[in-house]
């Protein structure tokens, strides 16, 4: 018997929305972390789809959106400050099934949850040096 696509779809779609929530659950820890350790880094939600980490002292922000349709998360990192350099380029993290569920994958990579939060993170969060 052939199994129903649309029963795959919605199994994974409903198992990609709750990787992206967990994503943007570990990505507030990270930022709360960063905050208790001194940094001034902000997390927020605008809507279901879309997480925004931005930082005063490193003058950037990384804006990740998910597109469950098209099982992907684009990240963009903007200059939040006319005292950066400048912002590092973005990117696209696609979802796909994997050995434990839904995963991300980089240039057909898998990226684990710390490698994809790193990705993500270390550009705002690092301060320039002195």
């Amino acid at each position: 018997m052939a199994a129903n696509p649309i029963n795959n779809e919605a199994q994974f779609a409903q198992a990609a929305v709750q990787h992206w929530q967990d994503l943007g659950q570990k990505l507030k820890a990270d930022v709360e972390q960063f905050k208790r350790d001194g940094g001034s880094a902000s997390f927020t939600q605008p809507s279901t789809n879309e997480y925004r980490v931005s930082n005063s002292d490193s003058g950037l922000a990384v804006i990740i959106v998910a597109d469950p349709e098209d099982h992907i998360v684009r990240y963009n990192f903007v200059s939040t400050s006319n005292q950066t350099a400048g912002a590092p380029e973005g990117g696209i993290l696609s979802m796909r099934m994997g050995k434990t569920g839904v995963e991300f994958y980089s240039s057909d990579q898998p990226v684990n949850a710390d490698e994809a939060r790193g990705l993500l993170l270390d550009p705002v969060l690092k301060t320039p040096s002195a």
